[in-house]
C-alpha cells in the first residue's frame, strides 16, 4: 500500500467542547440513542438495495443527504454512463463503494476542496471529560485524520468506510467529519445567527445541517446568494443562501406553505436527485434520466423515484409525473399526499401517477 500523508491527532476537550455547543448549543447536551445507533447500512430487500435504512428518526437530514451522494455516484458516475434500473441493483461492493465516494465528496466539499477531516472512533479514550463537559462515550474516543489529496482521501476512505457503514456510530462520524472539514469556525460564520446550532429539537437535523452536507456550507436558508434585509435604521442584516448550483437538490413542502423559497441552485441540481423535506423528515426522489435537468421537452412526462429510508420500504416507489396537463391548485389540499405538493414547488401544477403504489399521506 502507498504511504498515504495523513495528519492524525486525538481528540481533545476544547475541539470536543466546540463541537457539541455547534451542534446543540452546550456542551454538557449528548447524541441521542437514534443518533448514536444509526450507521450508513442498506437495505436487504431486492429491489432497494441501493437504500440506506434509518433505524428511528431523527438524523434523517443526514441520510437522507448521504443517500443522495450515493445516487450521484450509482446513477451518474463512473462506469454509470449507460444508467437504467440495473443501476438501481448494485451489488454489495459495488454500493460500499459508492458510499465511500460519497463521503469523500461530502467532506472534501466541506473543506474548500482543499482538505478533509475523517473522524474515525479508536476505542479508546482521547482525553478525560472535565467541567461543563457531558461526556457520551462517543466524542471522547474519536481521532482525526487530516488529508489535503483528494484521491488519498478515496483510498482512506475506502480502507475505513466500514466504521460509517457498519457503525455503530456512522451518522455522527459523518457530521463530525464535516464539521471539521469546515471548520467549527467557518460554520459558524455560516449562519445566520451565530448561536445557531445543527441539530434542533428532538434530535431533528437543521437547514445548516443538511446545507452543509449538501453544498459544503452552513447556510441558513435555501435561496439563492444572500439577501440583504435592511431594518431601516441603516443596519443590514445578511441571510445567507447557497451559493452555487449543487450536485445533489432539494425541495421542500414549506415552500408550498410560502414559509421558505427554494432557489434553482437547489431546485435544478446537477444531477437528478432531491432530498425531500416534508412534515419535519427528510426522504430522497430521484430520476434515471440526466437529461431531465437539461432539455424541457423531458419534463412534459417522466417517471421519479422515490426512497424513504425510516418508512421500511420493501418494494419501489415510482411515480410518472405528467406536466402537460396541470392539476388545480386548491384541490382538497388535506387529501393530497404532502410528497406531491413537494414535487409541485418544481414542477407546478403536474399531475402525480403512483403507479399501484400507496400514496404516502
Amino acid at each position: 500500500m502507498l504511504k498515504l500523508q495523513i495528519v492524525s491527532k486525538p481528540m481533545d476537550l476544547s475541539v470536543a467542547k466546540d463541537i457539541k455547543t455547534l451542534l446543540f448549543g452546550s456542551s454538557s447536551c449528548c447524541f441521542n440513542e437514534e443518533w448514536r445507533l444509526q450507521s450508513f447500512s442498506f437495505s436487504d430487500a431486492a429491489s432497494l438495495k441501493y437504500g440506506i435504512v434509518q433505524n428511528k428518526g431523527g438524523p434523517c437530514g443526514v441520510l437522507a443527504a448521504v443517500q443522495g451522494c450515493v445516487l450521484q455516484k450509482l446513477l451518474f458516475e463512473g462506469d454509470s454512463r449507460a444508467v437504467g434500473p440495473r443501476q438501481l441493483q448494485p451489488s454489495d461492493s459495488h454500493r460500499t463503494r459508492c458510499l465511500a465516494l460519497a463521503i469523500a465528496d461530502i467532506v472534501w466539499r466541506a473543506g474548500g476542496r482543499r482538505r478533509a477531516v475523517v473522524t474515525l472512533a479508536s476505542g479508546t479514550q482521547q482525553f478525560s471529560p472535565t467541567g461543563k463537559y457531558k461526556a457520551d462515550g462517543v466524542l471522547e474516543t474519536l481521532v482525526l485524520h487530516t488529508l489535503t489529496c483528494y484521491e488519498e482521501l478515496v483510498t482512506f476512505l475506502q480502507q475505513s468506510v466500514h466504521q460509517f457503514e457498519v457503525g455503530p456510530y456512522g451518522c455522527i462520524l459523518l457530521t463530525l467529519s464535516a464539521i471539521l472539514s469546515r471548520s467549527t469556525e467557518l460554520v459558524r460564520q455560516d449562519f445566520d445567527v451565530p448561536s445557531s446550532h445543527l441539530i434542533g429539537a428532538h434530535g431533528y437535523c437543521t437547514q445548516e445541517l443538511v446545507n452543509l452536507l449538501l453544498t459544503g456550507k452552513a447556510s441558513s436558508n435555501t435561496f439563492n446568494d444572500v439577501v440583504e434585509l435592511d431594518s431601516g435604521h441603516g443596519d443590514v442584516t445578511l441571510l445567507k443562501g447557497v451559493a452555487a448550483r449543487s450536485d445533489v437538490g432539494f425541495l421542500s413542502l414549506f415552500e408550498h406553505y410560502n414559509v421558505c423559497q427554494v432557489g434553482c441552485f437547489l431546485k435544478t441540481p446537477r444531477f437528478p436527485i432531491w432530498v425531500v423535506c416534508s412534515e419535519s423528515h427528510f426522504s430522497v426522489l430521484f430520476s434515471l434520466q440526466p437529461e431531465l435537468l437539461r432539455d424541457w421537452r423531458t419534463e412534459r412526462l417522466f417517471d421519479l423515484y422515490y426512497y424513504d429510508g425510516l418508512a421500511h420500504q420493501q418494494e419501489q416507489i415510482r411515480l410518472t409525473i405528467d406536466t402537460t396537463q396541470t392539476v388545480p391548485e386548491d384541490g382538497g389540499s388535506d387529501l393530497i399526499p404532502p410528497l406531491e405538493l413537494c414535487i409541485r414547488t418544481k414542477w407546478k401544477g403536474a399531475s402525480v401517477n403512483w403507479n399501484g403504489s400507496d400514496p404516502i399521506l
